[in-house]
């Protein structure tokens, strides 16, 4: 009988023991566990980091050969799209095929004579896309310093810091344009109805803040973008039943690409298209994340106003519209 009771403690201690080893032992799973897991997720993450490095270095690379100019000031890019875009929209003859930043080729119109005995004057036009923006102020002052006249395709923004930007765009003689009230792709270039709503709406907008109904446009993308759902010549004809001109450009400051230009590559950029033209449409975006843009302003003016027999001026009724679309003349007399 003295045997049984204690063997009886005995089992009860090693129950314990097993007991408190399984505690163990099940704490010190669940701190290992998260621990492996985050290590696991850790070298997941450098990884992947190194993926994304790589394909931004090939994306950058692509861009930068994209927009190497040949000769002819068309990039390679432009050359192999050109007879696969090159009688997109029913017929439209699209000169340059991309958004936003690509140039087209000289035309004739707009190339300075070689006769020597002729003295042209080019006639240089700023244009800044997309504002107002928290940089607006700033280019505006830049402008006001050098007196230099621009042109503001806006779009519509809202809220008293942005009727404020319209009007002292007006009041400091720039040329108020329109660049579409939202901006947004997929619902001014749904129908044509879709785009006059929206034209509509931004030229009532400027109007009823500024006192001035403008009369000039530019198409987001460019009249030669590849993402309208209609085609651009019928909002083209649209504009022209309306007493709008559209204008695109022929010089891009390249300053809304996925390269990170400096403000003095910017330069380079605008100056290395303007001596090819006599009449000149630089691209410039007055956005929020411009600031390299903003910089750049003064260096361009500077070089601009040294170049002879150039002027600075504004989008008026007196100015050639540089346009990327060219439609056929016999189509326009019909």
């Amino acid at each position: 009988m003295t045997v049984k009771m204690d063997a009886q403690p005995d089992m009860r201690r090693k129950r314990v023991q097993m007991l408190k080893r399984l505690i163990i032992l099940s704490l010190m799973t669940a701190i290992l566990i998260p621990v492996v897991l985050c290590v696991i997720l850790f070298l997941k993450v450098g990884s992947l980091e190194k993926q994304l490095n790589r394909i931004e270095e090939m994306v950058v690379l692509a861009l930068q050969q994209s927009e190497t100019p040949t000769q002819d000031g068309v990039s390679p890019a432009d050359t192999e799209s050109s007879s696969a875009d090159g009688e997109k929209n029913d017929g439209e003859q699209v000169q340059v095929g991309e958004t936003e930043n690509e140039v087209p080729a000289a035309q004739p119109e707009d190339v300075l004579p070689t006769d020597e005995n002729t003295e042209p004057v080019r006639r240089v036009y700023l244009t800044f896309d997309d504002g107002p923006s928290s940089n607006t102020a700033d280019i505006l002052d830049i402008l006001a310093a050098y007196d230099v006249k621009a042109t503001f395709f806006v779009t519509g923004k809202e809220g008293e810091w942005a009727e404020a930007a319209y009007q002292r765009i007006v009041e400091e003689g720039h040329t108020l344009g329109m660049h579409s009230y939202t901006h947004k792709y997929d619902e001014i270039y749904a129908s044509v109805d879709a785009f006059s709503t929206d034209f509509y709406k931004l030229q009532n907008y400027l109007f009823d803040v500024t006192g001035v109904r403008s009369e000039y446009y530019r198409f987001p993308g460019g009249s030669s973008n590849r993402v309208s759902d209609v085609s651009v010549r019928e909002l083209i004809a649209f504009l022209n039943e309306e007493g709008i001109v559209y204008f695109d450009w022929n010089v891009s400051s390249q300053d809304a690409t996925g390269v990170q230009y400096t403000a003095q590559e910017l330069v380079a950029n605008c100056m290395a298209g303007i001596e090819k033209h006599e009449t000149v449409i630089i691209l410039l975006h007055d956005a929020a994340g411009k600031g390299t843009t903003v910089e750049a302003l003064p260096m361009l003016i500077e070089k601009i106003q040294a170049m002879e027999n150039t002027e600075l001026l504004p989008i008026t009724d007196d100015t050639v519209p540089v346009q990327h679309i060219k439609i056929a003349q016999e189509e326009t007399e019909d």
